[in-house]
């Protein structure tokens, strides 16, 4: 069965202007790793010299096997002019990987990214790639460039041989790599482990359920056909017998029967999954691993063993859920996260609820809003409380900081929702910090419920150059009543 952890929560029910909704062990061997291991970035130097501006670019690795997921910072980046570089700087970031591929949804193209300092890419092809990023002050022209480079390998290489498992249960293995190990079942344990695991398309299979113990995984499909159908997807042991948590594992190109969820471990791809089966259980959730933190009383491994989900990428899926599951498209929370490409929009609570994000982009999506009670959102990005992040596992009172929000479509004419974005406390009861959000070049459908398309409270918020229904968006504050007078404001149209 899939372990990862489904975070749940009771509906909340809020007043004001509008209602805002709420939602409701293994053994472990040492992990191995693919031949090309993954190598953590240090600061660039700027490619152009130091000037009012001066640009500086870290990578969240810079190496790795194809398709290599990859956040790109900038926000170390300075000035001499006293400005906000997270906000009065426009960034524009070149991935060095023109393929001339675009985005689905906004139609931009997928080797470039342009307005705030985070960003995010998948190589998926074996190469050496140059990423630059050019930071610029509209107000005099001042501009500066740094570079990063990542090595990308191949597959093929990586996981050569028997490091490579085709799976089929009818033992069909046309197409399968040569010289690839052949099964007639999926792997158990820490079978996962250093594998490129392979699933016949056309076939049906059981639960994906890659444990703590397991590092540098891929799981994919080979052959020709449908997708292979997989019944759930679970990355990361609920109840851990192993600080080794799931490290760099890739899951893509499946069709998903019921939940992906990821509890523990970092440097998780998914990437081109499908969930649009006719299902009460679709989602995607990823981190909520408080409870085996903390709370769990059979814990075997230290508190301080655990860390909060890291450098999580969710790419290009698709999940339809319905009024009557449990949950949400996407429920999540960490830090270096990517939510770009995916297409979303029916479920029972929001389309996709952070409950807390850091260093973060959600980018050319497209979620819907679709819901029952006309009280939840598209969009819902919170947080803990209002301390800082840590890396290391302390609590879940960290404010969110440093998030991107560009280049979506948000609503949906068949949505009921008042309000379509949220960025805000999830109520008027909760002091929750959000800070340094830039909400920029959205597009906002509206409905017959409308009544605001964007919502903030929080400090440092910036909301420019979005349009609903082909004009100006409708925007006003919410739920900050318990927010010290420090958490509000100011808010940026510009």
């Amino acid at each position: 069965m899939s372990t990862g952890f489904r975070a749940m929560l009771l509906p909340l029910v809020v007043t004001a202007l509008t209602a805002c909704g709420g939602g409701s062990g293994t053994s472990g061997a040492t992990p191995s790793t693919p031949s090309t291991p993954s190598t953590p970035s240090t600061p660039s130097t700027p490619s152009t010299p130091a000037g009012p501006v001066t640009a500086a670019l870290t990578a969240s690795r810079i190496s790795g096997v194809a398709p290599l997921a990859v956040q790109f910072d900038a926000t170390g980046t300075s000035t001499t002019l006293g400005l906000d570089t997270f906000r009065q700087l426009n960034y524009a970031f070149n991935f060095g990987d023109d393929r001339g591929l675009t985005w689905a949804v906004s139609g931009l193209p997928k080797n470039t990214e342009t307005g705030g300092p985070i960003a995010a890419h998948v190589f998926d092809v074996a190469g050496t790639y140059t990423v630059q990023v050019t930071a610029t002050d509209p107000g005099t022209g001042s501009q500066s460039s740094a570079t990063v480079t990542v090595n990308v390998s191949s597959p093929d290489s990586a996981y050569a041989g028997s490091q490579t498992v085709c799976v089929s249960g009818a033992s069909r293995y046309t197409g399968c790599p040569t010289g690839a190990a052949k099964a007639t079942a999926l792997p158990t344990g820490t079978g996962w482990n250093g594998k490129r695991v392979l699933l016949a398309r056309g076939e049906t299979f059981g639960d994906i359920d890659i444990q703590d113990g397991n590092a540098g995984v891929q799981v994919g499909s080979y052959g020709t056909g449908a997708l292979p159908v997989v019944n759930s997807v679970g990355i990361g042991s609920t109840r851990p017998q192993t600080a080794n948590f799931a490290t760099d594992i890739t899951v893509m190109d499946l069709a998903v029967a019921k939940d992906v969820t990821q509890s523990l471990g970092k440097q998780v791809l998914l990437y081109r999954l499908d969930l649009t089966s006719a299902s009460d259980n679709h989602g995607i959730y990823t981190g909520g691993m408080s409870y085996w933190a903390q709370s769990d009383p059979y814990r075997v491994v230290p508190t301080s063993a655990f860390y909060y989900a890291q450098q999580i990428f969710v790419v290009e899926n698709t999940v339809t859920g319905s009024f009557n599951d449990g949950g949400y498209n996407l429920y999540g929370d960490g830090s270096q996260y990517a939510m770009l490409g995916n297409v979303m929009g029916v479920s029972k609570y929001h389309t996709a609820r952070f409950t807390k994000l850091r260093k973060a982009i959600v980018a050319h999506n497209e979620l819907k809003g679709i819901n029952p009670a006309g009280i939840y959102h598209s969009l819902k990005l919170h947080s803990g409380g209002l301390t800082a992040y840590t890396n290391q596992y302390v609590d879940d009172a960290w404010y969110s900081d440093q998030v991107v929000v560009s280049h979506n479509r948000f609503g949906n004419a068949a949505d009921t929702n008042q309000w379509t974005v949220a960025i805000s406390p999830e109520n008027d009861s909760s002091a929750e910090g959000v800070q340094n959000v830039l909400v920029e070049s959205n597009t906002f459908v509206r409905n017959a419920n409308t009544v605001l398309d964007l919502v903030l409270g929080g400090r440092s918020l910036t909301y420019r150059n979005n349009t609903a229904n082909g004009g100006a968006i409708l925007e006003d504050q919410g739920h900050t009543a318990a927010l010290p007078a420090a958490w509000m404001g100011p808010y940026y149209s510009n």
